[in-house]
C-alpha cells in the first residue's frame, strides 16, 4: 500500500491545486534517518561522536529536528506530486505544510501554475519586410548639421534672437482667468517657468510650441504674450482642443556660433577631412538601419507568432513578467526626468498597459520555448562567454568577476539560458523567414 497519495483538482485554466497525503509510516521513516544523521554528526560533551543516545538528540536538537523533518516531508511530497506530474508545471504559487509532526499523517498542498498545452505553429518561411540601409545625401547632411550644432559655442549676445539662437526666458500661461500651472501640475512646463531655456524657432521639441516659436526676434528684456492653440488630441487631455495666452519675457539671448571646420576640428573627430567625416557619417546611418530592421524583423516574427496561436497564460506568470515591464517602464523614465509623481497620477493607465504587453511577452516566450525544444537549440558555453563579454562591455567590470557572481548565483545561470535559447531560435527563425524590402513610404502605409 502506498505511503503517498496525491489528488489533483482544478481552480481554472491554468491553476490546479496538487495534494499531497504522506501517511505517518512514511514520515516515521524519514524521521528515523533524520535522527540517525544527527546522531552520527552531533558533537555532545561527554559521547564520543554516533555514541550519544536518542533521547538526548531529540531533546537538545528537538528544533532542528521538526524543521529538518517539515522540509523533507514537503521535499517529498513535492517529488511525488508535482515532479512526477503528468502535467507541465510553470511554477508554485502557494503552499500549505499543515502540521507535520512524526505519528501523524501530513496533508501538503501545492497551488500551482500550469502551461496549457498547445500545437507549436508554423514557424518556417514567415514573411518579413524590411527598408533599404543606404544613406540619402539629405539624411547624411541632416546628420552632419546636427553633428556641428552638438559643437557649436553660445555667447551672450546683444541683439534679437534668431532661429537656433539659445533664449533664457519666463513664463506663465492662463485660460481665461485659470491659470494653465493649476491644470497640470505634474507637467510644469506647460504652465509656468520662473527659468528656463528655449531653442529659438525649434520643431517638434517638447513643451509649448507658442513659447519656442515666440522667443524669435526677442530682445533680452523684452516682453510680449502669445497665444497656444492646442490639438484636440494634445495630451495632457486637460488642456486638448483649448486656448492659452501666456506672458513671456526674454532674460538673455545665447548666439549660436557654429565650429570651424580647420584641421583641430577634424583632428577631434578623428578623420582627416570634411569627405571622410560624411562618410563615417553615412556607415553610422547605415549600421542604425540594419539594427532597426533587425528590431523590426523580430517584431513582425513575434506578431506573427503572437497571432497563429492561442492559449491560456498562467497568471502568476503574467503578474511577475507585469512588475518587470512597470519597472523597466519607470527605469528609462526616471532616466529622462519623470517622477514617482507622474507615475502615480497614471497608476491605473500604466498597470494595464503593462500588462497587456506582459501577456504577449510571456506568451512569445512560451513559443519560442516549444519552438527550441523541437530543433533542439543548446546553450553552448560559447553562448555564455559573448553574453559575459557584452555584459562586461555594458558595466565596465572585469568578466572574471561576473563569472564569479554568476557561478554562486543559479537563478541568473538560468535566465541566462533561457535569454540564450530564446536569442537562438529568434535567429532560427529569422534564417527561415522569407525576406522583402521595400520604400519606407509602403511599410508606413
Amino acid at each position: 500500500m502506498s505511503t503517498v497519495k496525491t489528488d489533483v483538482q482544478d481552480i481554472n485554466e491554468t491553476r490546479k491545486t496538487i495534494t499531497v497525503s504522506v501517511a505517518a509510516a512514511e514520515i516515521a521513516t524519514i524521521e528515523a534517518s533524520l535522527i540517525k544523521e544527527f546522531m552520527r554528526d552531533a558533537k555532545i560533551p561527554g559521547f564520543r561522536p554516533g555514541k550519544a543516545p536518542e533521547n538526548m538528540i531529540r531533546m537538545r536538537y528537538a528544533k532542528e529536528l521538526k524543521s529538518e523533518l517539515s522540509q523533507r516531508v514537503v521535499s517529498k511530497a513535492h517529488q511525488e506530486g508535482v515532479a512526477k506530474s503528468d502535467f507541465e508545471i510553470f511554477g508554485v504559487v502557494d503552499l500549505n505544510k499543515g502540521e507535520i509532526a512524526a505519528g501523524s499523517d501530513a496533508t501538503i498542498t501545492f497551488t500551482v501554475d500550469v502551461l496549457q498545452a498547445f500545437e507549436v505553429p508554423a514557424y518556417e518561411g514567415l514573411k518579413v519586410t524590411n527598408e533599404p540601409t543606404a544613406a540619402s545625401a539629405e539624411e547624411v547632411e541632416k546628420m552632419f548639421e546636427q553633428m556641428l550644432s552638438q559643437r557649436a559655442e553660445f555667447n551672450v549676445a546683444e541683439k534679437a534672437a534668431d532661429k537656433g539662437d539659445y533664449v533664457r526666458c519666463s513664463y506663465e500661461g492662463k485660460i481665461g482667468d485659470e491659470l494653465v500651472a493649476d491644470l497640470v501640475p505634474e507637467t510644469p512646463m506647460y504652465g509656468s517657468q520662473k527659468v528656463t531655456w528655449e531653442e529659438a524657432g525649434a520643431e517638434g521639441t517638447p513643451g509649448v510650441q507658442a513659447i519656442v516659436d515666440g522667443v524669435v526676434g526677442m530682445q533680452a528684456g523684452e516682453e510680449k504674450e502669445v497665444t497656444m492653440e492646442f490639438p484636440e488630441d494634445f495630451k495632457p487631455e486637460v488642456l486638448a482642443g483649448k486656448t492659452a495666452v501666456y506672458s513671456l519675457k526674454a532674460e538673455e539671448v545665447r548666439e549660436k556660433v557654429m565650429p570651424a571646420m580647420d584641421d583641430a576640428f577634424f583632428a577631434s573627430l578623428q578623420v582627416k577631412d570634411e569627405a571622410e567625416l560624411r562618410e563615417r557619417i553615412s556607415e553610422n546611418i547605415e549600421n542604425q538601419k540594419k539594427e532597426q530592421n533587425s528590431n523590426a524583423e523580430r517584431q513582425q516574427i513575434t506578431e506573427q507568432l503572437l497571432a497563429s496561436v492561442e492559449f491560456a497564460i498562467p497568471e502568476s506568470g503574467i503578474e511577475s513578467e507585469t512588475e518587470a515591464v512597470l519597472r523597466d517602464f519607470m527605469q528609462r523614465n526616471m532616466q529622462q526626468g519623470a517622477s514617482e509623481a507622474d507615475f502615480e497620477a497614471h497608476k491605473e493607465q500604466l498597470h494595464e498597459g503593462a500588462s497587456k504587453a506582459a501577456h504577449d511577452r510571456l506568451k512569445s516566450r512560451l513559443i519560442l520555448s516549444k519552438i527550441a525544444e523541437k530543433e533542439k537549440v543548446q546553450a553552448e558555453n560559447d553562448d555564455f562567454s559573448r553574453m559575459i563579454m557584452m555584459q562586461a562591455q555594458q558595466s565596465g567590470e572585469k568578466p572574471e568577476k561576473i563569472v564569479k557572481e554568476i557561478q554562486k548565483d543559479q537563478t541568473r545561470i538560468n535566465n541566462m539560458r533561457s535569454e540564450i535559447l530564446l536569442g537562438k531560435t529568434m535567429d532560427l527563425i529569422l534564417d527561415k523567414a522569407e525576406r522583402e524590402t521595400v520604400a519606407a513610404a509602403t511599410v508606413e502605409a
